[in-house]
């Protein structure tokens, strides 16, 4: 062919030579952009072969070295030290402007200071802030793997789509949202790989404290990596899609997308919602289009809780997408039988035939974790897609949302939530802790410079105000009131459907604040807070003698350093005066400390402390030794030990971690004082690992040997601590004159999934030092405690006996008479009214102290921290 035609096609085509090589960097010397085997050494996907954190870092930093369409800066550290990075990908002219685009979503997020005719303009100038993420939970290992992909796929194809996409989205990608569990797993797998357990659970966690509950943090922000993300989302960037990618599909589906399922939170915007099912639609047909069957929506992940990576940013007006692709195990691949499959999920549909929400099942065979990175991908690139096609309508989405949310504040009803200045409070150290938490995830909250009446109560000066005309109205207003979860059952009086996690959270009851609704507008002299929301304390008084209020949990704290220090810790075992001021049972009385020390404790953490010249006149103080304390880790992964172990180290308690064979070991008497029993079945604490599922050192549990040991310690004058289940143990093995009343009770008669109630304290006893009279504790399905019946030969209940000699069991918590429930969900509430919530059972020279709730569960009921302290500093004997 000759003439202009062939010309022209001889210049198109040297044209697409060279911008192919530009976006390769292979022009002028420039290195040429990685493909991500090019720096792993295997295509992500492979068989048997996982990227650890530092080589899927060292692929990102490579791309960020060798593009201009890609920016990697770190975020902050990890629990243990590594250093999270977030990728910035998107056009080279974009990057060049990308201070410029996030004040432009910052700007819309906000919604101040703007009409609609000029959000319309930034919303149609600005570029929609895509977030996707990987490798939270990190034994779903699939996401993180595609990471490197996705980047590579995105800062170098030049698909119309792709180029449209760089032109009309900015893609905030998190490689590795967990990097010090992606390292645990993939050492391993190693570790196993090849051997008959390959496939074998972990036997930690894989996260230092938290393990799965590191997406159940995104409101207390209580981990380094929650903090961090959170700072991203709320503060810098103001994402309009916040992907959050998992990997754990209804079986047999091959991939969970939304629209989710119900209840909705009824805070929960309107347009998120929309928002959600035109991402999910989205994503289910480009999985069409490309074959990939298996798809289902509408099972099991409901819209209410607010916690989750996903759900937190709904109440942002952020559209929150969660997609739970299948996995086998790690990197192993599994062929599936189909006349193994199951016929029907978990909610009745079946699997193996077209419904509205399933409609192209899986029908079995071979899968591979490069499947799953396939299925991943596409799904990314779906969100990526549908991001770009509706640029400036997820702008100004976002802006109405906000628009809104701030005219429906200013209209009232509610117009605020008021928190009464710190002296006004039962902890005076409650209040602003909370507001720190409110402000992480971006809520507004002033201070009143002087006193102001709002409703029918004055309020102090230095008292807290959150106005509800604010464009994160629904975070405020989810957090601080109390939540009412539907009745939602299979059919009348059936079991109850099972909620996707807890429901109900109300922050000021969790963590002991005093706080008011005020319904319509009203005049205070306001200040917003900007910076950390405790005023400093400081000591009064001259002495050399220091006395603190056990009702706040620095006091603690302040009782560890002064051990530490080698100085004395004493309690008063009843109320008195001092300085003017009132001291309840419970009070400590430090010596021995230096007065910076203290002052460093009432600086920073606001507490109130007297010193004194001489130890006050009490009818009697108990000196109390720095406990030695063990916290007991079975090889079956427990979540809640490892938030005990955190709660504990937030206020400086020292601890050993107990293992099964320390425990069968015996003699436990000699260097330990009180050990704990994190939440956990009865069975699993005794068994453990079941043979041949872990390598052999991994396997088995307590066994009633280390069982008897733990007998033996308490008889010999330790303090055995039982949280929630774990509870079931002392309680069936050592004949503490003790029931679990809820213990055998089926779900539909009784059902606590996760939610406050409300408890009466003794505060007269040791363990309710501190705690109000009145308070709330956390609840998920625990044991409730009563005094053991006696029975007759056929097993009906008889009158108690005539005393044995052995103490009595000592209540110093009950559950409320009526009305138990005061947020959240209860099937049952006669079951628990009036029993015990908190026990103390002398056993032998010791005793057991039973929980019947959590009172640390995920570093959030500050209020009832201080009883699991009280627990650890009981006086021990022996």
């Amino acid at each position: 062919m000759s003439g202009p035609k062939a010309g022209m096609t001889r210049l198109q085509r040297s044209a697409g030579l060279l911008a192919a090589a530009l976006a390769a960097g292979r022009l002028l010397g420039a290195s040429p952009v990685p493909r991500p085997e090019d720096v792993i050494g295997f295509r992500p996907g492979s068989d048997r072969k996982l990227a650890d954190y530092e080589t899927i870092v060292r692929y990102f930093r490579a791309l960020d070295a060798a593009s201009a369409r890609v920016i990697v800066r770190d975020i902050g550290p990890t629990a243990e030290g590594r250093a999270m990075i977030a990728a910035f990908i998107s056009s080279e002219a974009n990057l060049k402007k990308l201070d410029h685009y996030k004040e432009i979503a910052r700007r819309l997020a906000l919604a101040r200071g703007l009409d609609d005719a000029q959000a319309r303009a930034l919303a149609a100038e600005g570029k929609a802030i895509v977030w996707i993420d990987s490798g939270l939970h990190a034994t779903e290992v699939a996401p993180a793997q595609h990471a490197p992909e996705l980047a590579w796929r995105v800062a170098t194809e030049e698909s119309d789509e792709m180029r449209r996409i760089r032109d009309e989205v900015i893609l905030v990608q998190v490689p590795v949202m967990n990097p010090d569990g992606l390292d645990k797993v993939v050492a391993w797998y190693n570790r196993n790989l090849g051997t008959p357990y390959e496939v074998a659970p972990m036997v930690e966690l894989y996260h230092r404290y938290v393990g799965h509950d590191n997406n159940r943090d995104w409101y207390m922000f209580n981990m380094p990596e929650s903090r961090n993300v959170g700072r991203l989302l709320y503060d810098e960037l103001f994402p309009q899609i916040v992907y959050n990618h998992h990997q754990s599909a209804p079986f047999p589906a091959r991939i969970f997308v939304p629209p989710f399922d119900d209840p909705m939170n009824p805070n929960i915007p309107a347009p998120v919602m929309r928002g959600v099912a035109t991402v999910g639609d989205a994503i289910t047909s480009r999985l069409e289009k490309e074959g990939k069957v298996g798809a289902i929506s509408r099972v099991g992940f409901d819209t209410w809780w607010n916690g989750g990576m996903r759900t937190a940013p709904y109440f942002h007006n952020m559209v929150g997408i969660l997609t739970e692709t299948a996995l086998w195990r790690y990197a192993t691949p599994h062929e599936y039988d189909p006349a193994k499959l199951p016929r029907r999920f978990r909610n009745g549909v079946p699997t193996d035939t077209p419904t509205t929400f399933y409609p192209s099942p899986w029908r079995g065979g071979w899968w591979r974790l490069r499947d799953a990175v396939d299925y991943i991908l596409t799904a990314s690139l779906a969100t990526l897609d549908v991001g770009a096609r509706k640029r400036s309508d997820w702008l100004y989405g976002m802006y109405l949302m906000g628009r809104d949310a701030i005219a429906a504040g200013k209209k009232g009803d509610p117009y605020a939530y008021v928190i009464p200045a710190a002296q006004a409070q039962f902890d005076p150290t409650a209040a602003a802790k909370l507001v720190d938490v409110l402000r992480t995830g971006a809520v507004e909250v002033h201070r009143a410079t002087a006193e102001f009446k709002a409703g029918d109560k004055t309020f102090p000066r230095q008292s807290f105000v959150v106005l509800m005309a604010q464009p994160f109205r629904a975070y405020a207003k989810d957090l601080l009131e109390t939540q009412r979860y539907p009745d939602r059952r299979e059919g009348p009086n059936g079991p109850p459907l099972r909620p996707y996690d807890i429901t109900g959270w109300t922050l000021p009851a969790q963590m002991g604040v005093e706080g008011y609704w005020v319904a319509r507008p009203f005049e205070a002299p306001l200040e917003p807070v900007t910076g950390p929301a405790s005023e400093p304390g400081a000591v009064a008084g001259g002495g050399s003698i220091y006395l603190l209020s056990p009702r706040s949990n620095e006091a603690f704290l302040l009782a560890n350093r002064a051990w530490k220090a080698g100085g004395e810790v004493r309690r008063a075992t009843a109320a008195f005066g001092a300085g003017g001021r009132d001291f309840p049972a419970g009070t400590f009385v430090l010596n021995g400390l230096a007065r910076s020390a203290a002052e460093a404790v009432a600086r920073e953490r606001g507490l109130p402390v007297l010193a004194v010249e001489s130890v006050p006149s009490v009818a009697a103080l108990a000196v109390i030794k720095a406990p030695r304390i063990a916290v007991y880790r079975s090889w079956v992964p427990n979540i809640d030990e490892g938030w005990t172990r955190w709660v504990l180290e937030q206020y400086e308690f020292p601890y050993r971690t107990l293992l099964d064979a320390d425990v069968r070991r015996g003699s436990l008497r000699e260097s330990l004082d009180v050990i704990v029993l994190p939440d956990a079945p009865e069975k699993s604490i005794l068994d453990g690992n079941a043979p041949g599922s872990e390598p052999p050192e991994y396997t088995g549990g307590l066994g009633l040997a280390g069982a008897s040991a733990l007998e033996q310690f308490v008889k010999d004058g330790g303090t055995l601590v039982a949280l929630d289940s774990a509870a079931d143990l002392p309680i069936d093995l050592f004949g503490l004159g003790v029931r679990n009343v809820l213990k055998g009770v089926p779900a539909q008669e009784y059902y606590a999934p996760g939610g406050l109630l409300r408890v009466g304290f003794d505060p007269a006893q040791p363990l309710a030092w501190g705690l109000p009279k009145d308070g709330y504790v956390f609840v998920e399905n625990g044991p409730a405690f009563d005094e053991e019946a006696a029975r007759g030969d056929e097993g009906e209940e008889q009158p108690v006996p005539a005393p044995t000699g052995r103490a009595q069991p000592r209540v110093v918590a009950r559950f409320a008479d009526r009305d138990v429930l005061y947020s959240g969900w209860l099937l049952g509430e006669s079951r628990i009214a009036k029993k015990a919530a908190l026990v103390e059972a002398p056993f032998g020279h010791g005793r057991v102290v039973l929980f019947g709730f959590r009172p640390q569960f995920r570093g959030q009921p500050h209020a009832t921290f201080r009883a699991l302290f009280n627990a650890l500093l009981l006086p021990s004997s022996g």
